[in-house]
């Protein structure tokens, strides 16, 4: 059998752990989605049976998923199974007809109860729906105590259905956040690596919360802390299993449930910014889709969004706002979010196929939890990457689709810096800008199909940041007739 010089490239970088093929990531859960166009975009707990009022984008929960192009739910609010095995108000039977998968809050502590893993997929085989039923919630935000107790639960319920993953959203102790750090606390690693999902939330835009990264503080503009997300997210992925798929959850656009206004911060609709700590009180849509891709770039395999918000006219949380709920006293805003998420979403399946391919290098210049913790390069198999502005890191990863390189980078503070990256063996290839977020949020200043070639050494430089728009996320195709093979190697071995 012939191997091209791809492949084996990829043989030798493996050892570098930098060259993993994604798909292999869910390949021990049979009822995982396998396909190489899944990537999973989730949203925690809504009413699948909930319809919206006049005005709204949607008329269904359902329908306001297939728009935004959502294609999971992690637990809904009605219908919990009271019954063992019976589907209550064909809340289920409504979420497979729509084709959106999801996963369950289940029961911990056995498994003869009516939420128990056994009582679910009895619900699903009897709808004849089972391949929706793709992975068990153990529960959100755990506290330390019940962090220890990790590796025993899971141990117990991968023995009632070893087919599908188990999922449990840690709050972002690497950081420090949440009741559970700090991160060498010994019941985190552990809880972590015992978990077959790793998940966090963390909303550093909309978040009062940040003064352990000492961010500085600028009368009248917002902080700026979008980098901690990124940053988690290679830590998660540091302290957890090797291969071991991680999801994050992303400031979507709301409030997060007041949390901007949490710790004593007082924040202004208007001029979306709350005091005194200069978070924002929503992020904006291009902070949502640019934080996004962040995680992605930083090897997030899975996104996840927390719809709730809290500016009604009835007094209740509108926990699908983000979908375009019309409960809300900002219908409009509702509106735009829903609209935000189903480009971004959009994007991201159709990327689906390079996300879901090997890494051939991933690196950010990000490395600690305080503002100034950056470097202005890294590097990582065959990916160096370098920024021109000292005070401006970036992050990059490149993937490797069917022998393209897909190269997907953005910088991380505020300002604008001038990108170099290196890809070994690449010299006199063509990078082309296939994705630019301006394209969508500044046609104007959109560098969408421009063209590099790759210098002598293989480097090209490309600028990220400029007119304001921050974090700045791009994606380039790389190609050539194929790099020359390193000293030792041939085009093609048998």
């Amino acid at each position: 059998m012939k191997r091209s010089f791809l492949a084996t490239a990829c043989l030798l970088l493996a050892a570098a752990s930098v060259c993993t093929a994604q798909t292999n990531l869910y390949s021990s859960w049979s009822n995982f989605p396998q396909s190489t166009s899944f990537f999973p975009i989730a949203v925690w707990r809504q009413d699948i049976l909930w319809t919206y009022g006049t005005g709204a984008p949607y008329s269904t929960l359902v329908g306001a998923l297939k728009g935004t192009k959502i294609n999971t739910v992690l637990q809904v609010d009605d219908g919990y199974p009271s019954t063992f095995g019976v589907d209550p108000n064909n809340t289920y039977k409504t979420l497979i007809a729509g084709g959106i998968y999801f996963i369950p809050l289940v029961d911990t502590t056995g498994n003869t109860s009516p939420t128990s893993i056994a009582s679910y997929q009895a619900i699903v085989s009897a709808e004849s729906g089972s391949q929706y039923l793709i992975g068990y919630n153990l529960g959100d935000e755990p506290t330390c105590t019940q962090m220890g107790t990790f590796p025993s639960v899971t141990s117990t319920l991968k023995g009632y259905d070893s087919t599908r993953p188990l999922f449990w959203n840690f709050t972002d102790w690497p950081f420090s956040h949440g009741s559970c750090y700090p991160a060498s606390a010994p019941t985190n690693s552990s809880a972590l690596q015992s978990i077959s999902v790793g998940s966090f939330d963390q909303y550093p835009v909309t978040s009062p919360w940040n003064s352990l990264a000492n961010i500085p503080i600028v009368s009248g503009q917002p902080q700026d802390s979008m980098w901690i997300n990124g940053w988690s997210v290679a830590q998660f992925i540091t302290l957890g299993r090797t291969n071991q798929p991680v999801w994050a959850y992303v400031d979507t656009g709301t409030n997060e449930l007041a949390y901007s206004s949490s710790n004593g911060s007082t924040c202004s609709v208007s001029t979306n910014l709350c005091s005194p700590y200069n978070n924002e009180y929503r992020a904006t849509a291009e902070q949502v889709n640019a934080e996004v891709w962040m995680g992605i770039i930083n090897g997030a395999m899975g996104v996840e969004y927390f719809c709730d918000d809290t500016s009604l006219t009835t007094g209740e949380t509108a926990y699908n706002f983000c979908l375009g709920s019309t409960t809300s006293g900002e219908g409009s805003v509702a509106a735009a979010i829903a609209s935000n998420l189903a480009y971004i979403d959009t994007t991201i399946l159709s990327y689906a196929p390079q996300l879901n391919s090997s890494i051939s290098g991933i690196c950010t210049m990000n490395n600690g939890t305080v503002y100034t913790n950056y470097t202005t390069s890294c590097s990582n198999g065959i990916l160096t990457m370098a920024t021109g502005t000292s005070a401006v890191p970036g992050s990059a990863i490149v993937k490797n689709y069917n022998g393209t390189l897909y190269l997907f980078a953005d910088s991380d503070r505020d300002g604008q810096a001038t990108m170099t990256f290196t890809l070994s063996g690449y010299a006199g290839a063509t990078a082309k800008v296939v994705y630019d977020s301006n394209a969508q949020y500044d046609s104007a200043h959109s560098s969408l199909g421009s063209t590099f070639t790759l210098n002598s050494s293989g480097q090209f430089s490309d600028t990220f940041g400029a007119n304001g728009h921050n974090y700045q996320p791009k994606i380039y195709m790389i190609s050539s007739g194929g790099p020359a093979a390193p000293t030792g190697l041939t085009a093609s071995v048998n």
